[in-house]
């Protein structure tokens, strides 16, 4: 059985690079990736999703194992981090250099490891007066993440 990863990100055309990035960096014979932006129409305004749209997201959050949520990231993906706030899925956040995400007070009260591969960032992380109250991990490079969320899934 791999392990169910729901990436919450934006969907817009320019952040696609980066999240397909990121999930390519994941071993596929462990994980399995959902990808909203490969799902949704990112190319229409939100005001035109249908409830369709909504449906998929929410069935692929209930069955997935962990959410890993990449800045800069969407106002809906708010309501994605309080889904696993309130569940007893974890919620990982993983930054490089983004840093503006780290005005969203509830967004980071709501996330349980944070992982980046910036040094400067984590020093950044580890002063913040949420955030160095959570487990925040260095890592060399992406391909370290199949080790720390796989140690995420089997621990938490």
């Amino acid at each position: 059985m791999k392990i169910k990863i729901y990436l919450i990100a934006r969907i817009a055309k320019y952040a696609q690079p980066w999240n397909n990035k990121v999930a390519s960096s994941f071993d596929k014979n462990i994980f399995e990736v959902f990808k909203p932006h490969e799902h949704n129409p990112w190319d229409k305004k939100h005001e035109s999703f249908s409830q369709k749209v909504v449906d998929v997201d929410v069935e692929a959050i209930k069955n997935s194992d962990i959410g890993l949520v990449l800045p800069n990231f969407g106002k809906d993906c708010s309501w994605e981090c309080g889904y696993y706030a309130n569940s007893n899925k974890p919620a990982v956040i993983f930054v490089d250099d983004q840093l503006l995400w780290l005005k969203d007070w509830m967004i980071k009260g709501s996330i349980d490891f944070v992982i980046t591969n910036n040094k400067k960032t984590h020093k950044i992380l580890k002063q913040d007066h949420i955030l160095k109250h959570k487990k925040i991990i260095l890592i060399k490079g992406l391909y370290d993440l199949n080790k720390i969320l796989i140690n995420i899934y089997k621990n938490h």
